[in-house]
This record gives structure tokens, sequence and C-alpha cells, in this order.
């Protein structure tokens, strides 16, 4: 009775064991990030006569200027025209940045990341960026 015992709380430790270290595991992106990154061009996928997407065309246009920085902070924060915003990993190259809680209208992303260049695309935008040394 006592091995028995034994063994399930061993199983009960190791299984606790294995699931703490890949949850709290980094996936690929979220290291590759970090640093700072040069936003090369943006290209919109249509023009639409639609106000609210051409308001989320100019707004997008302002936050992601050709030429301008944007840096990931840690693994949370990302400084974007001078503002700090919170974002998150939904999947390895699913990427929300902003969020509800703040006040911010979130943008989605997938999110392609090679050696030194980056790219964000979703329904609206392909955004192109370079890491800065």
């Amino acid at each position: 009775m006592k091995l028995r015992n034994r063994t399930i709380v061993l199983f009960i430790v190791l299984s606790l064991s294995v699931s703490f270290f890949t949850g709290c595991s980094s996936g690929g992106y979220s290291k590759k990030v970090i640093g700072k990154w040069k936003v090369d061009d943006l290209e919109f996928k249509e023009v639409s006569d639609d106000m609210f997407t051409g308001l989320q065309q100019m707004l997008i246009g302002i936050v992601f200027e050709p030429d301008s920085t944007i840096e990931f902070i840690n693994k949370e924060k990302v400084n974007i025209m001078m503002n700090s915003v919170n974002y998150e990993w939904l999947e390895e190259d699913k990427l929300q940045i902003g969020d509800d809680d703040d006040g911010d209208t979130p943008l989605f992303f997938d999110v392609t990341i090679d050696k030194e260049s980056m790219t964000f695309d979703n329904q609206i935008v392909t955004i192109n960026l370079t890491k800065e040394s």
C-alpha cells in the first residue's frame, strides 16, 4: 500500500513539474521579437469606401508610419510612438497589440519573423519591419 501511495505522489509531482516547465517556457517568436524594429513599409490590402475601414487604415498608417521605430521592451510591453502598450501572443504566430482593459482597440496580426525581418499581416494591411542593431 505504501509503495502504491509513493508511486501516485511521484507521478503527481512529475506531472506538475512537466506542466510547469512547458507552461512557463516562451515560444520562439516571443523571444525573437524583443528589441527595436524599423517599419520599412506597409501595404493596404484594398481601398474601401467604408468609413470605418477608412478610419482603421488612417490609424494604422499613422501608428506604423514608414521609417518609424517600434520597440518590444519585454514579453508584454511595446513602445509605439512613445507610448507603452501591452501586447500578447495569442498563438505561436498570432499577436495582439493593445487590449480592451486599457481602453485601447486591439490590433491583431499574423506574424512571420526571420533572422532580421518581421512581417505583420491582417485583413487590412501587411507591415514589413527590419530589426535595428
